[in-house]
């Protein structure tokens, strides 16, 4: 068994988390991965932009007891903290009081992850995002993607920082500073535990993470391709035939960057960009993008995903998917000292 201060900190068996991935809904999979030892998120997902009909808070806490009536195990929620992300502050604090009022989701929901903003903010009244989710009991992860941002996390007094690199699907940061790189960097320059995101999928991933100095990683793409995730069955199987060259870099809902799987939608939203179609047009246009893919599960639609969709060959369940990776990993790690020679 691999075990890191990651599972004594999150209690869990598996030093792995998987990744949110809103404005996709994850709640079956996070359901799966916290019954497989790991850590499961419920996603950043909902808004009238995508067709929800509900605030996004009140979406985001239904996701939260239902994954909490299925697993009694840990799990976790991804907030994205952007500053267009209006609804942010009302889904920390929703999440907060939802802890504070009820002892077993206060037993199981044991951390926030946030993204694609500043750890440190938050409010005057109530605090930043940190002292909001401490005084709840919560623990605070927020991704970074440059050494610099991770030393913001841990000024901002997070429990753990992930190093996602631009491998990885979804958002992405303005300037490419890939894995390998950025989290042998992040190691060095913090002193609080570091996750290693963005191309992480099997054994070899979590082997060389942990090599660098890494306690975990967080995957994300891979855990979309699996039987019991709540993404449509056309979306995983366009990872099975696809390349590590398949995917291409476009704007995306809350940032100029967003990798994305190629396919007739990207080319699309390229030929509109080169027609000078307007702002209203184009988040018309990846709303519509998003349902396809979300709802319908047509390949034609937004398949965000990173360059792992190229390793992709098989669609597991996520406890085969976890407990082959910790296999694998384990076995790489118990071959390494014969590398060295007295």
């Amino acid at each position: 068994m691999i075990h890191t201060v990651l599972c004594d900190l999150l209690n869990i068996k598996h030093p792995i988390i998987q990744a949110g991935m809103g404005p996709f809904a994850t709640e079956l999979l996070a359901i799966a991965a916290s019954n497989a030892g790991i850590l499961g998120l419920i996603s950043h997902s909902g808004g009238p932009l995508m067709g929800f009909d509900k605030p996004v808070p009140e979406i985001m806490s239904d996701a939260i007891d239902m994954v909490a009536k299925n697993t009694k195990n840990t799990f976790g929620v991804n907030v994205r903290v952007a500053k267009n992300q209006p609804d942010a502050k009302k889904c920390i604090k929703m999440i907060c009081e939802k802890v504070q009022s009820d002892s077993d989701i206060a037993k199981k929901l044991r951390v926030v992850v946030t993204s694609a903003g500043d750890p440190m903010g938050g409010s005057r009244k109530d605090g930043t995002w940190t002292e909001q989710l401490h005084r709840a009991g919560i623990l605070h992860i927020h991704v970074a993607a440059a050494i610099r941002h991770a030393l913001r996390v841990e000024k901002a007094g997070c429990d753990a920082v992930i190093a996602s690199g631009y491998e990885a699907g979804g958002h992405l940061a303005l300037v490419p500073v890939h894995t390998w790189v950025l989290l042998q960097g992040v190691v060095k320059a913090v002193k609080i535990p570091v996750i290693a995101a963005g191309g992480m999928a099997d054994g070899s991933s979590l082997a060389a993470a942990l090599a660098m100095g890494a306690v975990g990683i967080q995957m994300g793409t891979r855990m979309i391709a699996t039987k019991d995730s709540d993404f449509k069955n056309n979306y995983k199987e366009s990872f099975l035939n696809a390349a590590e060259t398949d995917t291409v870099v476009l704007p995306g809902f809350f940032s100029p960057h967003c990798r994305y799987l190629s396919n007739e939608w990207t080319k699309k939203l390229e030929e509109m960009m080169a027609e000078n179609a307007s702002d209203e047009e184009l988040m018309k246009f990846k709303a519509q993008g998003r349902y396809l893919a979300a709802e319908v599960g047509d390949k034609r639609g937004s398949l965000l995903c990173g360059q792992v969709a190229g390793l992709i060959k098989d669609i597991p369940t996520v406890k085969e998917l976890v407990d082959r990776t910790i296999q694998e990993a384990e076995e790489i790690i118990k071959k390494l000292p014969s590398y060295i020679k007295s």
